[in-house]
Protein backbone atom coordinates (compact mmCIF):
# COMPACT_ATOMS: atom_id res chain seq x y z
CA UNK A 1 0.00 0.00 0.00
CA UNK A 2 1.22 3.46 -0.82
CA UNK A 3 0.31 6.58 1.10
CA UNK A 4 0.89 10.08 -0.14
CA UNK A 5 1.38 13.33 1.70
CA UNK A 6 0.30 16.55 0.03
CA UNK A 7 1.66 19.93 1.05
CA UNK A 8 0.46 23.49 1.11
CA UNK A 9 2.07 26.24 -0.93
CA UNK A 10 1.18 29.87 -1.45
CA UNK A 11 -1.73 30.97 -3.61
CA UNK A 12 -1.30 32.32 -7.14
CA UNK A 13 -3.83 33.74 -9.66
CA UNK A 14 -5.64 30.62 -10.86
CA UNK A 15 -4.04 27.85 -8.89
CA UNK A 16 -3.81 27.46 -5.15
CA UNK A 17 -1.95 24.30 -4.23
CA UNK A 18 -3.40 22.97 -0.99
CA UNK A 19 -2.46 20.17 1.32
CA UNK A 20 -4.29 17.18 2.65
CA UNK A 21 -2.92 17.02 6.19
CA UNK A 22 -1.79 13.75 7.66
CA UNK A 23 -3.54 13.15 10.97
CA UNK A 24 -1.72 11.11 13.58
CA UNK A 25 -3.88 9.62 16.31
CA UNK A 26 -2.61 6.87 18.62
CA UNK A 27 0.28 6.32 16.24
CA UNK A 28 -1.97 5.75 13.21
CA UNK A 29 -1.56 8.01 10.18
CA UNK A 30 -4.47 8.66 7.88
CA UNK A 31 -4.13 10.14 4.41
CA UNK A 32 -5.98 10.27 1.15
CA UNK A 33 -4.11 7.99 -1.23
CA UNK A 34 -2.60 8.97 -4.54
CA UNK A 35 -5.05 8.27 -7.39
CA UNK A 36 -4.77 4.88 -9.03
CA UNK A 37 -2.76 5.39 -12.22
CA UNK A 38 -5.17 3.29 -14.25
CA UNK A 39 -8.54 3.06 -12.51
CA UNK A 40 -9.16 6.67 -11.48
CA UNK A 41 -7.43 8.15 -14.46
CA UNK A 42 -9.43 8.16 -17.62
CA UNK A 43 -7.16 5.26 -18.39
CA UNK A 44 -9.05 2.53 -20.19
CA UNK A 45 -7.60 1.47 -23.51
CA UNK A 46 -9.70 3.93 -25.47
CA UNK A 47 -8.70 6.83 -23.22
CA UNK A 48 -4.95 6.27 -23.36
CA UNK A 49 -4.88 8.35 -26.51
CA UNK A 50 -5.45 11.33 -24.19
CA UNK A 51 -2.28 10.58 -22.23
CA UNK A 52 0.75 12.74 -22.92
CA UNK A 53 4.04 10.98 -22.13
CA UNK A 54 7.26 12.76 -23.05
CA UNK A 55 10.81 11.44 -22.91
CA UNK A 56 12.67 14.71 -22.39
CA UNK A 57 15.99 14.72 -24.20
CA UNK A 58 15.17 11.68 -26.34
CA UNK A 59 17.10 12.19 -29.60
CA UNK A 60 14.74 10.20 -31.81
CA UNK A 61 12.05 11.64 -34.07
CA UNK A 62 9.32 9.05 -33.45
CA UNK A 63 7.62 7.66 -30.36
CA UNK A 64 8.55 4.38 -28.71
CA UNK A 65 6.56 2.02 -26.47
CA UNK A 66 7.79 1.65 -22.91
CA UNK A 67 8.29 -2.02 -22.05
CA UNK A 68 7.02 -1.74 -18.47
CA UNK A 69 3.89 0.37 -19.01
CA UNK A 70 3.18 -0.37 -22.71
CA UNK A 71 2.58 3.38 -23.09
CA UNK A 72 4.02 5.32 -26.02
CA UNK A 73 6.58 7.99 -25.14
CA UNK A 74 7.18 10.88 -27.52
CA UNK A 75 10.34 12.91 -28.06
CA UNK A 76 10.08 16.41 -26.65
CA UNK A 77 11.02 18.49 -29.69
CA UNK A 78 7.35 19.21 -30.45
CA UNK A 79 6.77 20.65 -26.96
CA UNK A 80 9.76 22.98 -26.49
CA UNK A 81 12.26 24.75 -28.70
CA UNK A 82 14.78 25.45 -25.95
CA UNK A 83 17.52 23.44 -24.31
CA UNK A 84 19.79 20.67 -25.47
CA UNK A 85 19.83 16.88 -25.25
CA UNK A 86 22.31 14.88 -23.19
CA UNK A 87 22.79 11.24 -22.28
CA UNK A 88 23.37 10.38 -18.63
CA UNK A 89 26.76 8.97 -17.73
CA UNK A 90 27.15 5.32 -18.75
CA UNK A 91 28.10 4.40 -15.18
CA UNK A 92 24.51 5.11 -14.15
CA UNK A 93 22.86 3.11 -16.95
CA UNK A 94 21.68 -0.40 -16.12
CA UNK A 95 19.48 -2.81 -18.07
CA UNK A 96 16.67 -2.11 -15.59
CA UNK A 97 16.84 1.67 -15.94
CA UNK A 98 13.69 2.99 -17.67
CA UNK A 99 14.41 4.67 -20.98
CA UNK A 100 13.20 8.09 -19.87
CA UNK A 101 16.06 8.27 -17.36
CA UNK A 102 18.78 7.56 -19.90
CA UNK A 103 18.74 11.06 -21.36
CA UNK A 104 17.80 14.57 -20.26
CA UNK A 105 17.07 17.97 -21.71
CA UNK A 106 19.03 20.71 -19.98
CA UNK A 107 18.50 24.46 -20.18
CA UNK A 108 21.75 26.38 -20.00
CA UNK A 109 20.40 29.58 -21.56
CA UNK A 110 17.65 31.75 -20.18
CA UNK A 111 16.19 32.03 -16.69
CA UNK A 112 12.88 30.38 -17.58
CA UNK A 113 12.28 27.63 -20.16
CA UNK A 114 8.93 25.98 -20.77
CA UNK A 115 7.15 23.00 -22.27
CA UNK A 116 3.78 23.77 -23.85
CA UNK A 117 1.29 20.92 -23.48
CA UNK A 118 -2.14 20.79 -25.11
CA UNK A 119 -5.26 20.06 -23.10
CA UNK A 120 -6.54 16.66 -24.25
CA UNK A 121 -10.08 16.91 -22.84
CA UNK A 122 -13.22 18.75 -23.80
CA UNK A 123 -14.15 21.97 -22.02
CA UNK A 124 -15.44 21.17 -18.53
CA UNK A 125 -13.39 17.97 -18.27
CA UNK A 126 -10.01 19.48 -17.56
CA UNK A 127 -8.60 17.96 -14.36
CA UNK A 128 -5.14 16.47 -14.78
CA UNK A 129 -2.37 14.68 -12.98
CA UNK A 130 1.01 16.22 -13.87
CA UNK A 131 4.15 14.17 -13.30
CA UNK A 132 7.72 15.36 -13.91
CA UNK A 133 10.76 13.11 -13.50
CA UNK A 134 14.40 14.03 -12.95
CA UNK A 135 17.52 11.87 -12.80
CA UNK A 136 20.82 13.72 -12.87
CA UNK A 137 23.04 10.76 -13.73
CA UNK A 138 26.04 13.13 -13.99
CA UNK A 139 24.95 13.91 -17.55
CA UNK A 140 27.21 16.99 -17.66
CA UNK A 141 30.27 15.33 -16.11
CA UNK A 142 30.43 17.96 -13.37
CA UNK A 143 29.16 15.88 -10.44
CA UNK A 144 27.15 18.88 -9.25
CA UNK A 145 23.44 18.04 -9.10
CA UNK A 146 21.41 21.27 -9.34
CA UNK A 147 18.56 22.92 -7.47
CA UNK A 148 15.91 24.78 -9.47
CA UNK A 149 12.22 25.69 -9.47
CA UNK A 150 9.41 24.00 -11.37
CA UNK A 151 6.23 25.85 -12.33
CA UNK A 152 2.83 25.04 -13.80
CA UNK A 153 2.03 28.24 -15.65
CA UNK A 154 2.81 31.10 -13.25
CA UNK A 155 2.37 28.91 -10.16
CA UNK A 156 5.29 27.44 -8.26
CA UNK A 157 4.94 23.66 -8.29
CA UNK A 158 8.11 22.46 -6.57
CA UNK A 159 11.71 23.32 -5.83
CA UNK A 160 13.58 20.41 -7.37
CA UNK A 161 16.57 19.64 -5.15
CA UNK A 162 18.88 16.98 -6.51
CA UNK A 163 21.94 18.13 -4.58
CA UNK A 164 21.39 15.75 -1.67
CA UNK A 165 20.34 12.66 -3.63
CA UNK A 166 22.18 9.84 -5.36
CA UNK A 167 22.91 10.92 -8.96
CA UNK A 168 21.17 7.73 -10.10
CA UNK A 169 18.10 8.25 -7.89
CA UNK A 170 15.08 9.70 -9.70
CA UNK A 171 13.16 12.60 -8.18
CA UNK A 172 9.45 12.76 -9.00
CA UNK A 173 7.14 15.77 -8.81
CA UNK A 174 3.36 15.34 -9.04
CA UNK A 175 0.43 17.74 -8.97
CA UNK A 176 -3.30 17.56 -9.63
CA UNK A 177 -4.70 20.72 -11.17
CA UNK A 178 -7.48 22.05 -13.36
CA UNK A 179 -6.28 23.49 -16.67
CA UNK A 180 -8.57 26.41 -17.57
CA UNK A 181 -7.28 26.84 -21.13
CA UNK A 182 -6.65 24.63 -24.14
CA UNK A 183 -2.95 24.44 -23.25
CA UNK A 184 -0.69 24.65 -20.22
CA UNK A 185 2.99 25.39 -19.74
CA UNK A 186 5.38 23.53 -17.44
CA UNK A 187 8.44 25.69 -16.82
CA UNK A 188 11.90 25.16 -15.33
CA UNK A 189 13.39 28.25 -13.68
CA UNK A 190 17.08 28.77 -13.02
CA UNK A 191 17.59 29.99 -9.45
CA UNK A 192 21.37 30.34 -9.70
CA UNK A 193 22.12 26.94 -8.16
CA UNK A 194 22.79 24.82 -11.22
CA UNK A 195 21.43 24.22 -14.70
CA UNK A 196 17.80 23.02 -14.78
CA UNK A 197 17.11 19.76 -16.60
CA UNK A 198 14.31 17.24 -16.93
CA UNK A 199 14.07 13.53 -17.78
CA UNK A 200 10.36 12.99 -18.36
CA UNK A 201 7.03 14.78 -18.34
CA UNK A 202 3.56 13.23 -18.22
CA UNK A 203 0.01 14.56 -18.34
CA UNK A 204 -2.89 12.29 -17.37
CA UNK A 205 -6.58 13.26 -17.56
CA UNK A 206 -8.54 12.54 -14.39
CA UNK A 207 -12.20 11.95 -13.68
CA UNK A 208 -13.70 15.20 -12.44
CA UNK A 209 -15.36 13.31 -9.58
CA UNK A 210 -12.10 12.49 -7.78
CA UNK A 211 -10.31 14.99 -5.58
CA UNK A 212 -13.23 17.44 -5.31
CA UNK A 213 -10.86 19.86 -3.54
CA UNK A 214 -9.26 20.52 -6.92
CA UNK A 215 -10.99 23.20 -8.96
CA UNK A 216 -10.19 26.26 -11.06
CA UNK A 217 -8.65 28.10 -8.10
CA UNK A 218 -6.88 25.37 -6.13
CA UNK A 219 -4.99 22.15 -6.69
CA UNK A 220 -2.91 19.53 -4.90
CA UNK A 221 0.83 18.88 -4.84
CA UNK A 222 2.46 15.64 -3.73
CA UNK A 223 4.90 16.22 -0.90
CA UNK A 224 6.04 12.66 -0.20
CA UNK A 225 5.14 9.03 -0.75
CA UNK A 226 5.89 5.98 1.36
CA UNK A 227 5.82 2.42 0.11
CA UNK A 228 4.33 -0.02 2.63
CA UNK A 229 3.97 -2.76 0.04
CA UNK A 230 6.12 -5.46 -1.54
CA UNK A 231 9.88 -5.59 -1.27
CA UNK A 232 10.04 -6.63 -4.92
CA UNK A 233 9.86 -3.26 -6.66
CA UNK A 234 8.87 -4.92 -9.94
CA UNK A 235 5.58 -5.90 -8.28
CA UNK A 236 3.93 -2.50 -8.53
CA UNK A 237 0.39 -1.70 -7.44
CA UNK A 238 -0.96 1.25 -9.43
Amino acid sequence: MRQSKLRAVSARPWLLLLCLALAATAGVMQARAQPNSIGNLMGRAGDRARFISIDCGFPGTTSYVDDATTLPYAPDAAFTDAGENHNVSSEHVTPELPRIYRDVRSFVDGARNCYTLPSTLAVGLNKYLFRAAFMYGNYDGLNRPPVFDLYIGVNLWKTVNLSSSDPAAPVIAEAIVVVPDDFVQVCLVNTGTGTPFISGLELRPLKNSIYPQVNATQGLVLQSRRNFGPTDMTDIIR
